[in-house]
């Protein structure tokens, strides 16, 4: 059931940042993603087109203003692709 409340709030910020969301994709993971009774913060990375998209999502993303502390991770495509990043966090995408 967290889980559920927590994607559609994220949905619900990512809708509200209009263009500024465009291309993006957010993956959540961790204990929120495996929908874990006790999870005790929300782990959402978001992969962006550029660093200057990841910059103006980092002023606009307010960590505080979720039930649970929010772990944001931005990173380029490029970057994400390089570690692997979302299959090496087994990431849930929510958004597009």
């Amino acid at each position: 059931m967290i889980r559920h409340r927590v994607i559609t709030s994220l949905r619900e910020l990512a809708a509200s940042l209009g263009t500024e969301v465009e291309g993006t994709h957010w993956h959540l993971f961790g204990s929120v993603a495996r929908n874990d009774p006790n999870a005790a913060d929300i782990d959402l990375m978001i992969l962006c087109k550029s660093d200057e998209q990841a910059d103006s999502l980092r002023r606009a993303i307010d960590p505080d203003a979720f039930a649970l502390p929010l772990h944001l991770g931005l990173l380029t495509f490029d970057e994400a692709a390089e570690i692997e990043a979302v299959r090496v966090q087994r990431s849930l995408t929510i958004f597009p």
